[in-house]
């Protein structure tokens, strides 16, 4: 995802959340770059355990060990987190230390002992059952602006979640959690330092350089996950995000223009890959069911006026009526006896908001050229931002499940208030959820090298999320997708 793109995103998601983090039981530090902290968090049933420790050299090692409860669903198993401190000290995988070592050393440090038994025997009734515990990541600039580190920090919140809700009788996470401060170079560091520490996936990179760059430098090839860069693609095998190009809903939009009778199409789209990605799968398609393109515009990346291109398409597509009717330029038509046709704009959302007034603007609408899109012009963001009579009749596509309330969205609701306390008044987290999601689908069935996971990730069909269901086709992650027609900022069904 773009830098503009990202921070369009960033702005708008975060605009109504809540931006003070409510501190429970000292675990909402702010982040400062380069830093680790530890923090295990062991999830048992009835019961929630905290300990929390600095990691510092051995011999100065202090700990103290909070106590609380709160009711999570599941069976027994436990999660553990390691969380970006605000010291200044790098830690490594030899540096860090297991819940079952600290356990062992509190009485050092001035803890009863009775203080001590109940996560004791925690660990030890986890150990006992004998499951796996398997170590992610999340990788995330924590460390960057006010905005971006509060839509990292919603992100994290969302892995949590996630995580929280898995079976626990397959096997125990630990999250590391690690900020690279938006920075590239560090990015690359921090990646190599996590598949040395053997985790099996990561979780984060939101921008399109941050995930091309973490994709490139692996060296065993573990699997990357990001819920809002474009460029997987582009950052080679076993890396995936939520976002991006989607060809089968840009081919579903070309088969409902053959399905209405459109007589002819011209296309618009952005020079951004994945709008290129989608404005060839719709010709492919609308051109194999014989529906011709008469024309194809592509404007800049980061362009806000698009007068020239839409001009050109309007002219492209009345003068091929013309030909087809055998008029001639100064003849006349009445507008109810002009052929249908389409415009097909697969533009990323960001962009919306200023190409939509402007298609008003020339008229489209007045010569009956109707609009055809893909999800940029179904984005929340940019059914609350955009003036509503710029987008009624546009039909395109959106997430199944948009269209009216999911159990699933509700159960997300539930699992995040009684995991964190506190309400839910943010969409971040559930990108955050859905992105672990893909991750900890694909290491159920016991898939535990780069290849297996990055084999069983992409062997994975109508997994439902908080943000839609999803598959992977061909290496990238689809959302379930129907055709809408957004009528004054609602998004009502096509049949």
């Amino acid at each position: 995802m773009s830098q503009r793109s990202l921070w369009k995103k960033v702005k708008c998601l975060t605009r109504n959340s809540r931006l003070q983090r409510i501190h429970n039981d000292g675990l909402g530090e702010t982040v400062t770059g380069g830093s680790v902290r530890s923090a295990c968090y062991s999830y048992m049933t009835g019961r929630f355990q905290v300990e929390r420790m600095s990691v510092i050299p051995i011999d100065l090692l202090f700990a103290v060990v909070f106590f609380g409860s709160c009711q999570l669903a599941g069976p027994r198993g436990s999660t553990s987190v390691i969380d970006p401190a605000q010291n200044d000290i790098i830690v490594d995988s030899r540096d860090q230390i297991d819940a079952p070592e600290l356990i062992g050393r509190i009485p050092e440090q001035g803890v009863t002992k009775e203080d001590s038994i109940a996560p004791q025997e925690s660990f030890q009734q986890s150990s006992q059952a004998g499951i796996t515990t398997l170590e992610i990541a999340t990788l995330l600039p924590n460390g960057g602006p006010p905005a971006l580190s509060e839509f990292a920090r919603l992100i994290e919140e969302g892995v949590e979640v996630a995580v929280a809700e898995m079976d626990k009788t397959l096997f125990n996470v630990r999250i590391t959690a690690m900020d690279n401060e938006g920075d590239p170079g560090l990015t690359v560091r921090l990646v190599r330092e996590l598949e040395d520490s053997k985790v099996k996936g990561v979780i984060g990179f939101l921008e399109d350089t941050s995930l091309e760059v973490g994709g490139r430098a692996r060296r065993t090839g573990v699997p990357l996950v990001s819920p809002t860069a474009r460029s997987a693609s582009r950052a080679g095998p076993g890396v995936y995000s939520l976002e991006g190009p989607d060809p089968v809903a840009a081919a579903a939009i070309a088969r409902y223009a053959h399905e209405y009778g459109y007589a002819r199409i011209a296309i618009l789209h952005s020079q951004a890959p994945a709008s290129i990605a989608e404005a060839e799968a719709f010709r492919e398609v609308s051109e194999a069911l014989g529906l011709p393109v008469v024309g194809r515009y592509a404007y800049e990346v980061g362009a806000t006026f698009f007068g020239e291109e839409i001009i050109a398409a309007q002219d492209a597509l009345r003068a091929a009526e013309i030909a087809a009717l055998g008029l001639e330029e100064d003849d006349t038509l009445d507008v109810e006896m002009l052929e249908p046709v389409a415009f097909f704009l697969p533009i990323p959302s960001e962009d919306v908001e200023f190409v939509a007034p402007q298609v008003v603007h020339y008229g489209l609408d007045t010569l009956a050229i109707d609009i055809l899109g893909t999800s940029g012009w179904t984005d929340p963001q940019v059914l609350e931002r955009v003036d509503p009579r710029h987008t009624t009749g546009v039909v395109a596509t959106t997430a199944v499940g948009r269209t009216g309330g999911r159990a699933r969205q509700f159960q997300f609701r539930e699992a995040y208030e009684a995991h964190f306390q506190r309400s839910l008044v943010s969409a971040v987290p559930a990108i955050g959820h859905d992105a672990a999601l893909v991750l900890l689908e694909g290491l159920k069935n016991g898939a535990r090298s780069p290849e297996e996971i990055r084999l069983a990730i992409e062997a994975l069909s109508e997994v439902e999320g908080v943000t839609g269901i999803y598959s992977v086709v061909d290496g990238r992650i689809l959302r379930q997708t129907e055709v809408v027609y957004i009528d004054d900022g609602i998004l009502v069904p096509i049949g």
